[in-house]
């Protein structure tokens, strides 16, 4: 076979299917006219702008955008709040109020971050993941 040839392959008689997984296409889209009544769970990345009441629970990040009216109890990697949300909010790593923000309810996470703007009322809970007993030194006989 000639490196430069003039004959072409054949056109498969077939189809070709790719099976090919797709890239990540970003965070999961929840729009300002959806509304959700119950409990979302994930394991990718979830970007509200609409209105949820219930429960939110990802083992990935949530972002609450500026339009978005969240009634609900959070927990996810990461937290990001840029528009209303009541309910308590705990996040494996860390929880981020920026100056849109209007928080009613108590955060538990090992870093926050409130911007000069944002508005929070509730209680915040930076303590460690290990219990305490655990923390503890040993006791020596």
């Amino acid at each position: 076979m000639a490196l430069f040839s003039s004959t072409k392959d054949p056109a498969p008689s077939r189809p070709v299917v790719g099976t090919a997984t797709p890239a990540s296409q970003g965070p999961t889209m929840l729009g300002p006219n959806v509304i959700i009544e119950g409990t979302v769970t994930g394991s990718e990345p979830v970007f509200v702008e609409g209105t949820v009441r219930g429960r939110i629970h990802l083992s990935s990040d949530l972002v609450v955008g500026t339009k978005a009216r969240v009634e609900a109890t959070v927990h996810a990697r990461n937290v990001t709040i840029e528009g209303r949300l009541t309910g308590d909010v705990s996040a494996d790593d860390r929880v981020e109020l920026v100056a849109s923000a209007t928080v009613d309810g108590n955060i538990k996470a090992p870093k926050i971050v409130v911007a000069e703007g944002a508005k929070f009322r509730g209680s915040v809970d930076m303590g460690s993941r290990v219990p305490r007993d655990e923390s503890a030194p040993a006791k020596t006989k």
